[in-house]
């Protein structure tokens, strides 16, 4: 099922898409210029995701934040803060008001849906979500959108295990106990973190090139079983093959057709 994203009204769309370029754009000149702590196993996870971006979840949204910060000065991608979106946009809505009554917390979960489905489009990019148990990622349909990157729960010590929202969490592909939350726990969360996507790729070298097709198939909600549009005997394999096949034409690979 798609994430409920309908009744968010058109600017509010369009305002969040410019936010997110804006943030890729400024963030990727600050990534670039720093160096990450483990290049070799870096490199290597840079190349298994094949762009495809990587989105940490939990209850504790400035850990998120950090993590995402540091995660992505290691692999060079772009740090996004969903909830420093949502905010920016809900401020630059306030100015334009028309008079409509809003609750407040579905305003911005409308928001932050909205930006998730948007930034589902980017590469390269470390999404920080929103965090305190609330929020699009505490709720399964959100997940619509989060299933096209690569997908991190940061937990804590201590938490609730029996909080709902943990449900949800459970959908991420890799999971790291942080055991703090100041910069220096977060580098080493991210160390963490990069430790399990890493030992992820490699058990399933294919698993970002399914990926980078259900965002290009539109992140439909069938994931992890898609089904390719007008493609009724080969499944996604035969897509796959045609953009890795694309890809190495690009790259100007060897044994690329002409």
């Amino acid at each position: 099922m798609r994430a409920s994203t309908a009744s968010a009204p058109a600017p509010a769309r369009a305002t969040t898409r410019t936010l997110a370029r804006r943030s890729h754009r400024a963030s990727s000149r600050c990534v670039r210029a720093r160096a990450s702590a483990d290049a070799e196993l870096a490199s290597r996870v840079v190349d298994a995701l094949k762009g495809c971006s990587v989105t940490i979840v939990g209850d504790d949204e400035r850990l998120n934040d950090a993590v995402a910060r540091a995660l992505a000065v290691r692999l060079g991608y772009s740090p996004v803060s969903v909830p420093a979106l949502v905010r920016s946009t809900a401020a630059m809505e306030r100015d334009d008001d028309d008079g409509e009554e809003v609750d407040d917390a579905t305003a911005a979960l409308v928001l932050e849906n909205s930006a998730h489905e948007q930034l589902s489009t980017f590469l390269r990019l470390v999404v920080a979500t929103c965090g305190g148990g609330r929020g699009a990622t505490a709720r399964g349909d959100c997940w619509t959108w989060l299933f096209g990157s690569v997908t991190v729960w940061v937990d804590g010590e201590e938490t609730e295990t029996d909080a709902p929202q943990r449900d949800a969490y459970e959908l991420s592909e890799v999971r790291v106990t942080a055991r703090g939350g100041d910069e220096t726990d977060a580098e080493a969360t991210a160390a963490q973190v990069l430790v399990g996507i890493d030992a992820l790729l490699t058990a399933d070298e294919q698993l970002c090139g399914k990926k980078n097709l259900y965002v290009r198939f539109g992140c439909r909600g069938d994931w992890p079983d898609l089904q390719p549009p007008g493609d009724e005997g080969g499944g996604w394999k035969g897509e796959l093959a045609e953009l890795a096949e694309r890809r190495r034409r690009d790259e100007g690979g060897e044994g690329a057709s002409s």
